[in-house]
């Protein structure tokens, strides 16, 4: 089985930080987004795509065409579905970390009825888009772009991948879920969904989760024109990997899609195209900065501010490492409310007895308000 490596809770708590700067780097590839129109009508127009049907395996030769054309060599994972062959769509990005990786899933099948335009044909063109664009580039933590085969029918696609294709010598860095992602015609498609795990079984992955997401969010803050909105992950590929203890984020779209879900009405003239670029630009960006593509995140930013939280599920305290001087703390619970703020002294121990068991999120600032940092505290009895 799978073997997840838990970084230490430094290097999340790093990456969280550092995506609060802007890297103008970063920006610039994302303007390289571009036919997207031109694709999502290409995808729809192979109509709708069940597990088993002519046009499901149309698809998959498109997006595997289009791989090549980009320089890969993509993988077929073939499963069985009762009588019916599924198939995943596997290709990579080696990395200068050979064994680690983030993982960037979107589902390729439609429900009977639905040409799929959006769902999740807007997924699927997200994972060519970014395909494309990093190919030339140099990540230290390998980028794996798989299309899973069987979402509509209960995620077998990716169970299948997560129990019997993932190799045990791979550590997860983060699996990355792309799922309705087109915006609905007519309406407010100014926000989007960026998902974490909240689910406690396990409970050991949601922090950190919870983390990414945060980081998540800030790239879609910094690099789109989208107002990100943090939502509990539900119901798609991320599932498998969720339950088997790894990190999971995702995105989704925030607008009313209820009248052309799963219907003959998902089409692209029925999304919001201007939204689904921005939503591309933004994942783009997340895949730039969690692979640590070289020349977009240098060793400096990742090594900045070595804070950690000890222990942490905590009980009655806590205590910050690494710091030298008296730092700013202020708690909230996750409702946003302030429930503790403080000055603390290097060593000092914060007192958590009038706090209730639950999840937490602790800033640390300096004195000159230069630095801020934010984790999550678990406070478990």
């Amino acid at each position: 089985m799978q073997r997840v490596f838990h970084f230490l809770n430094i290097f999340f708590i790093s990456l969280f930080v550092n995506a609060q700067v802007f890297n103008q780097v970063i920006a610039d590839e994302t303007q390289r987004v571009d036919s997207v129109i031109n694709l999502l009508v290409e995808y729809e127009n192979f109509g709708p795509k069940p597990t088993g049907s002519p046009a499901l395996v149309e698809t998959l030769e498109w997006i595997v065409n289009k791989y090549e054309y980009y320089g890969y060599s993509p993988v077929i994972d073939t499963f069985k579905i009762g009588s019916n062959e599924s198939y995943n769509i596997i290709i990579e990005k080696q990395g200068s970390d050979l064994n680690q990786w983030m993982i960037i899933g979107a589902h390729y099948d439609s429900v009977e009825e639905s040409p799929g335009a959006n769902d999740n044909g807007s997924g699927v063109i997200t994972t060519l888009q970014v395909a494309r664009i990093i190919k030339d580039l140099n990540p230290k933590i390998g980028v794996r772009i798989i299309n899973f085969g069987a979402e509509e029918q209960g995620f077998i696609g990716s169970s299948h991948y997560v129990k019997n294709t993932l190799s045990s010598s791979d550590s997860i860095l983060l699996m990355l879920n792309l799922d309705q992602l087109g915006g609905t015609s007519g309406k407010d498609n100014s926000k989007i969904y960026c998902e974490r795990d909240n689910d406690i079984n396990p409970l050991s992955n949601n922090v950190l989760s919870s983390l990414m997401t945060d980081t998540l969010s800030k790239i879609i803050s910094l690099y789109t024109d989208l107002i990100p909105v943090i939502s509990d992950a539900y119901s798609s590929d991320y599932v498998p990997f969720e339950n088997e203890g790894m990190i999971i984020t995702g995105l989704y779209q925030e607008s009313d899609y209820s009248d052309h879900y799963h219907s003959s009405t998902d089409l692209v003239s029925n999304m919001d195209v201007d939204a689904t670029v921005e939503v591309i630009k933004g994942a783009l960006a997340a895949t730039l900065y969690f692979s640590r593509m070289d020349g977009f995140v240098s060793v400096n930013e990742i090594v900045d501010h070595h804070h950690e939280l000890i222990p942490n599920p905590a009980n009655n305290y806590f205590t910050i490492t690494n710091i030298t001087s008296p730092v700013f703390v202020e708690i909230c619970d996750m409702q946003g409310s302030v429930v503790r703020t403080q000055q603390v002294c290097p060593n000092d121990q914060i007192e958590l007895f009038d706090l209730y068991s639950g999840l937490y999120t602790v800033s640390i600032s300096d004195q000159s308000k230069d630095f801020r940092m934010h984790s999550k505290l678990i406070i478990a009895r």
